[in-house]
């Protein structure tokens, strides 16, 4: 993934980071046991969401306890295992495997197609766990690798190709709320394409790498409503579902996380007072993100 589904830890409190960083380790410790020790080093906060998503909306059984890990090789950490966090641990080694060959295809770094490689046999054993979602995953980055190789000037193309695959992937279990997650992981998706697109847009102008906005002559300014737009669409499906536990960290994710890197950079604000109340904001482009 792209490490912009995370929380804005300076606006949570000790116990909530405590939390959040405690699912993270659980996320972690089930990429161990379910898929080797390597897989370890794919861990992102972006399924660390979706875990306490799922969490919070499933209230699966939860077990906690703590060990020592290479990161933190002499002081057990704590961490909480369910379900949610298996599922996230499956989909992060499935889409980390195809965002290696993605790097690979764009700059022939020799080092992330060994990774890849080195990921295979955990990738195969995801897949066989999750095939939906694994099938969702490749041929949707074959899509977005075929629109990204033809140069298309479109702004959307690639990233509401992106949308549905995160939509996929959100959509856990196939029952009531699937729709409303399917619509919620692809507006987020849409939003990380384009995101990730305005922060490597200097990098991808030099390098000759697609870029959306490159690619139809936009510049990051001309997207900075529609990215505003999206996320709102985004938190309208979130605030649908009914979530209790965890809230404010999801919330927090929602409303504060998903611009850090970008006020980082650029130094502007995309919300007040750390959240963008979730209006009935229509997307630029008038779809809904698949």
């Amino acid at each position: 993934m792209f490490g912009y589904i995370m929380a804005d830890e300076k606006q949570l409190s000790p116990e909530e980071v405590a939390r959040y960083r405690k699912v993270y380790c659980g996320v972690c410790h089930s990429l161990k046991e379910q898929n080797g020790q390597l897989c370890r080093m794919t861990l992102t906060y972006d399924m660390t969401f979706l875990a306490l998503l799922l969490n919070s909306l499933y209230e699966p059984l939860e077990h906690e306890d703590s060990a020592r890990c290479g990161a933190h090789p002499t002081k057990p950490q704590p961490f909480a295992t369910s379900e949610c966090t298996e599922y996230a641990a499956d989909a992060t080694v499935l889409l980390a495997y195809h965002k290696l060959m993605d790097d690979w295809h764009d700059d022939r770094k020799v080092s992330r197609r060994a990774m890849a490689q080195a990921l295979s046999s955990a990738y195969r054993a995801a897949s066989a766990r999750r095939p939906a979602v694994a099938q969702a995953i490749e041929s949707g980055m074959a899509d977005i690798r075929a629109i990204e190789q033809c140069g298309d000037e479109s702004l959307d193309a690639a990233a509401n190709r992106f949308g549905v695959i995160l939509g996929r992937v959100f959509a856990y279990r196939e029952d009531f709320w699937a729709g409303e997650l399917r619509r919620m992981g692809a507006w987020i998706g849409k939003f990380v394409y384009l995101m990730d697109a305005v922060m490597d847009y200097d990098e991808d102008l030099e390098s000759g790498n697609y870029n959306p906005l490159v690619a139809a002559g936009a510049v990051p300014g001309d997207v900075s409503e529609g990215l505003r737009s999206i996320a709102a669409q985004a938190a309208q499906s979130f605030e649908r579902l009914p979530l209790e536990q965890d809230i404010h960290i999801l919330r927090n994710v929602m409303y504060a996380g998903l611009w850090g890197q970008y006020c980082g950079k650029f130094g502007d604000t995309a919300h007040d007072d750390g959240e963008m109340a979730p209006s009935a904001t229509r997307a630029a482009d008038g779809d809904d993100g698949e």
